[in-house]
């Protein structure tokens, strides 16, 4: 059985993914056709058919979209690929995050729509159409999957991920980039530790032909709401197994494949390989393009004087929500002229439920927080809850610059 074949393709980048023109363009179509030619017969995959290209356009941030999604430059490029090597249709499609349209994301990237059609290719918005109940028998939690009508019609998914850390889940590659396949609906569904199987079982139903992940400005720490740009990485990594391409892109981030939790149960469940070295390096030299990523932090006792966080039997589901807000709300100066407040986050102890030495306001996260919130002997609220299993990123975040002398929720 051949090996697994993953095609690095570097050289250095003139301008930025924001502000660029025909010359950069130019030098990323080259690596990209690089990439894909090295590890792929690209018209043998996708003549006279319809193709779905996914890439990265989660929650774009305007003071650095750049980071934070898959650059434009490799969409256009590699859209103006597929056409000439024969699709017959090229869409272009995601779902940027839970309660975040395509359209309103696209409104971070200046003539994005336009600049697609110019060539060849049409975005298609997931939720313009009811999605289809499909079944997922092989799960192991993930049945049925609501999938988005374009994602079922399509021939070809190509797979466009941005090569970033991931607080939650350590890195965000080519396995995780399907996640924004989910509808709004099962978003928040299984967002704890198991969101890690959760996309394994989307990658069940939903295999990519081809991954093509954008390295060229990477991301590292505390991604994808504040992370810090890495503009040098210069890289392109294509491959048709996307468990090899992540293999190899983490491998360039000083991550291994067994550190990471969905590459492991998709070794696990023989949906791709993880081992190094059963993979094919064709291109650059690895050893030439590696660094040593900032790594994310997850905890979030001890992080920020204005919140003092209490971490009892918390899952990374909200431990990774409460950390995103806490960095977002650092990031932004909303803990200038503030009192300190006392946060509790996880399932507190059944023979020991009072909190001893709270420091201000008492505000309590998630689910398994709840029974500290009410004092039913009393019949008073004790804190203010954030409510959800967990609760979503933005959650305290808004909660917090709201409350400002309000009572407890």
């Amino acid at each position: 059985m051949a090996r697994p074949r993953v095609a690095l393709a570097s050289r250095p980048v003139p301008e930025s993914p924001s502000d660029y023109t025909g010359k950069s363009l130019a030098v990323v179509a080259v690596l990209v056709a690089e990439a894909v030619g090295a590890c792929c017969d690209l018209p043998g995959m996708v003549r006279g058919r319809r193709v779905l290209v996914k890439p990265n356009l989660v929650r774009p941030d305007p003071r650095n979209p750049c980071a934070i999604v898959t650059d434009e430059r490799v969409i256009l490029a590699l859209v103006r690929l597929l056409r000439d090597a024969g699709a017959a249709r090229v869409l272009v499609g995601d779902n940027p995050g839970y309660g975040l349209s395509l359209e309103r994301a696209l409104s971070c990237l200046s003539d994005f729509t336009k600049a697609v059609a110019a060539c060849g290719g049409e975005v298609v918005h997931f939720d313009n159409d009811a999605p289809l109940v499909v079944a997922n028998p092989d799960a192991f939690l993930f049945d049925p999957v609501l999938l988005p009508r374009a994602v079922a019609e399509a021939d070809v998914l190509v797979n466009v991920p941005k090569m970033k850390t991931h607080v939650h889940t350590l890195v965000t590659l080519g396995i995780k980039n399907l996640y924004g396949l989910v509808c709004d609906e099962q978003r928040m569904f299984c967002h704890r530790n198991d969101i890690n199987a959760k996309v394994v079982d989307i990658l069940r139903l939903v295999r990519p032909a081809l991954t093509v992940l954008d390295g060229l400005w990477a991301v590292q720490g505390q991604a994808p709401l504040s992370g810090a740009a890495v503009p040098d990485m210069n890289v392109i990594a294509a491959g048709t197994d996307v468990c090899a391409v992540d293999t190899v892109a983490a491998d360039l981030m000083g991550i291994g494949a067994s550190e990471v939790a969905m590459l492991r149960l998709a070794r696990q469940e023989g949906l791709g390989e993880t081992n190094l070295a059963a993979i094919e390096v064709v291109g650059a030299d690895p050893a030439k393009l590696r660094r040593v990523f900032t790594r994310p932090v997850i905890g979030c006792a001890g992080a920020y004087d204005a919140v003092r966080v209490l971490e009892g039997g918390a899952c990374f589901g909200c431990l990774s929500a409460l950390r995103h807000a806490l960095d977002k709300l650092a990031s932004e100066g909303a803990f200038a002229g503030r009192e300190p407040v006392t946060l509790y986050v996880g399932v507190p102890m059944p023979e020991r439920r009072n909190l001893r030495n709270v420091k201000g306001e008492l505000w309590c996260f998630g689910a398994c927080a709840a029974p500290l919130v009410y004092d039913t002997r009393h019949n008073t609220g004790l804190a203010h809850f954030i409510p959800g299993c967990p609760p979503h990123i933005l959650d305290f975040y808004k909660a917090y610059k709201m409350s400002r002398g309000k009572p407890f929720l």
